[in-house]
């Protein structure tokens, strides 16, 4: 076949070109390149397999890998809208362990390398574990001075912690842990409420096997009432850290089991208002202490618990410096004294509402009755006949019956029917006694906080004990006891729990703060349902005669000050005597709303005026606070999400 035959073929193009076959040598010379290639492709091979392997498999066993301890989520407050009232944060956590170096002088070595390095002396570190300062005076330090894990810091510490890990050799017996640092949300407002957690004591080490110095426990309030719950079970996992000190991976060997979250009774937003409104009366008073309790008539919840002053509980859930524990300690307004639950007080006239409804029960009076009131009654003296004894009355408030006297507060009325006078009987001061615990005042009345004081009714065998200088008791005795003066003590806590019973008909409930403790779904794993400590502490009709004198006294009597808000308020004032002119403790104790009563406000104002002008002010802003902003939050609150 010619070219011209080729379809396609351009004669213009190939026309004159010469063909020729390729030779022998060009074949050679081809395969002579490729060998040499392959060559140097195998000698690279070799040299990355024999030589620079060894390179990459020394970086490859220096890639070390650690445990690390984690510590469990700590389990959560909820109020009962499920607001929180705390949290946790990410921290680590460095500790020493004395008994993992080989000798003292090593671990003399690891406790002066894990100081520098988290900026601590040894000496702080000592404080903080509760080491005696001469344990330092020799070096090396022994090791059976301190404890079985040394705490050393806390926070966020992963460049420390990754230095640790990185060169162990550095620091003998030092070990990390992952563990979180709890965050108090709501701050002094709720300190006395939820408490605060911290690093256990020697004591407490002592005493339980499952913590180590490191480990964060509650120490007060509700931090401390559920530990058991809060805390959960420490997980571990492996670290791998390259040679550079870089964490390349991680590798879980056991999970952490977080705690359980605890959902409260307590309104949160009701907790603050009432803890700030609390705080600025005080401080315009010029006074610096007192308490404030709000607790529901119908079941014991506890919606609000303050106590004045309070303090700020992330200061020692960080591990804040002595210094500021120490300032903290010595202030004499007594800011970790929890008033509300531990704090006893003469209760002063807020006992009349009580005496007056176990008077009716007893049949000694009328309530329609009157008495007069000049002003005081004279009880003759058998040693000196010519001096009888005085009791005295705020005021002259002549003729007046058992409503009017709640009301207006009179004294010479409950003398009589207290201690007797003027041909009636008076209880005397066993039945007294009887009344008041019933009303479950003078033993714990069980609230889930620690330190919880039972109080003291007075008797006459507890005033031999109580004044061994002048052991006998006398009707004097009884007629101060009748007036809420004298050694009558209680807590405010009792006082709002007493005022429930009057308001809701005669049940006293026991204080309840924890609703349920639920898991991270909200199930429910325990409830704490209301519990009725007593029932039918009085009639209905003797309690209803005690309501309408604490009505009276809202709307012409001593707690006058509530009555011009738009939903009826029944209270009680009282002024406690504390044997220091012009210093006397302010009481205002009542419910709402009168006709169905859903919340009880108990407050305290310590060396004050009194109660009209001290307490009444503060119980005002904090009804109207709850009727107006918080009624319906707790109406349509978390209870039914449960």
């Amino acid at each position: 076949m010619d070219a011209v035959n080729i379809h396609g073929f351009r004669h213009e193009t190939h026309e004159g070109r010469i063909e020729r076959p390729i030779g022998r040598s060009s074949l050679a010379a081809f395969g002579t390149l490729i060998a040499l290639g392959l060559a140097v492709l195998y000698g690279r091979l070799a040299d990355l397999s024999l030589v620079q392997g060894r390179a990459f498999l020394a970086q490859a066993q220096a890639n070390k890998t650690y445990p690390l301890f984690i510590a469990p989520p700590r389990g959560i407050f909820y109020d009962r809208n499920f607001q929180k009232l705390v949290e946790n944060t990410p921290a680590f956590t460095v500790t020493l362990k004395p008994g993992a170096a080989a000798d003292d002088g090593e671990f003399t070595r690891g406790l002066t390398a894990v100081a520098r390095l988290s900026a601590r002396s040894a000496a702080e570190i000592a404080e903080a574990n509760g080491v005696a300062p001469e344990a330092l005076a020799h070096e090396p330090y022994r090791r059976s001075d301190w404890p079985r894990e040394v705490f050393v810091a806390s926070g966020k510490l992963l460049a420390e912690v990754l230095e640790i890990q990185s060169r162990p050799s550095d620091f003998p017996g030092a070990a990390v842990a992952e563990a979180g640092r709890r965050n108090y949300l709501w701050g002094a407002s709720a300190s006395h409420l939820v408490g605060y957690v911290g690093r256990p004591s020697r004591e407490d080490l002592s005493a339980r096997a499952d913590i180590t110095p490191a480990d964060a426990i509650g120490k007060d309030g509700l931090e401390l009432a559920y530990e058991g719950f809060l805390r959960g079970r420490a997980g571990e996992k492996l670290i791998e850290v390259n040679a550079r000190g870089e964490a390349m991976r991680e590798r879980f060997i056991e999970k952490a089991l977080p705690g359980r979250d605890v959902v409260l009774e307590v309104d949160a937003e009701l907790q603050r208002f009432a803890a700030d409104t609390f705080g600025r009366h005080i401080r315009a008073l010029g006074k610096r202490a007192g308490a404030l309790v709000a607790v529901d008539p119908r079941d014991g919840a506890i919606r609000a618990l303050v106590s004045y002053p309070g303090y700020d509980a992330n200061l020692l859930a960080s591990g804040a410096p002595r210094k500021d524990l120490e300032r903290l300690l010595r202030d004499p307004a007594k800011p970790f004294f929890n008033r509300a639950v531990s704090g006893g007080y003469p209760a002063a006239s807020t006992v009349k509402p009580l005496l007056a409804a176990a008077a009716l029960d007893a049949e000694l009076i009328d309530p329609g009755r009157q008495i007069y009131d000049p002003g005081y009654i004279s009880v003759p003296n058998p040693y000196d006949p010519e001096n009888p004894t005085i009791f005295k009355d705020w005021k002259a408030l002549g003729w007046v019956d058992m409503r009017r006297a709640i009301a207006m507060s009179a004294n010479v009325y409950f003398y009589t029917i207290g201690g007797g006078h003027g041909g009636i009987g008076g209880l005397g001061i066993e039945r007294i006694g009887q009344a008041l615990e019933r009303f479950g005042w003078g033993s714990p009345l069980g609230i889930d906080l620690p330190g919880e004081y039972g109080g003291l009714i007075p008797s006459p065998e507890k005033k031999k004990t109580i004044r061994p200088r002048d052991p006998l008791w006398r009707i004097g005795d009884t007629y101060i006891t009748a007036i809420g003066q004298g050694d009558l003590q209680i807590t405010p806590l009792q006082l709002a729990a007493a005022t429930a019973a009057i308001a809701n008909g005669g049940t006293l409930w026991k204080p309840r703060l924890a609703r349920a403790v639920v898991d991270e779904e909200r199930r429910v794993i325990q409830a704490f349902e209301p519990a009725a400590l007593r029932t039918g502490i009085a009639s209905h009709e003797s309690l209803e005669v005690a309501r309408e004198g604490m009505r009276l006294a809202v709307t012409e009597g001593s707690a006058a000050g509530l009555s011009g808000l738009f939903f009826p308020v029944a209270g009680k004032t009282g002024t406690a005597q504390t044997g220091v002119y012009g210093r006397n403790h302010g009481w205002f104790t009542g419910f709402a709303p009168y006709d169905a009563p859903e919340i009880v406000i108990t407050v305290l104002v310590e060396e004050g005026t009194g109660g009209s002008t001290d307490a009444v002010p503060i119980a005002k802003e904090v009804l109207y606070h709850y009727f107006t902003q918080v009624r319906d939050s707790q109406l349509t609150g978390a209870r039914g999400s449960l």
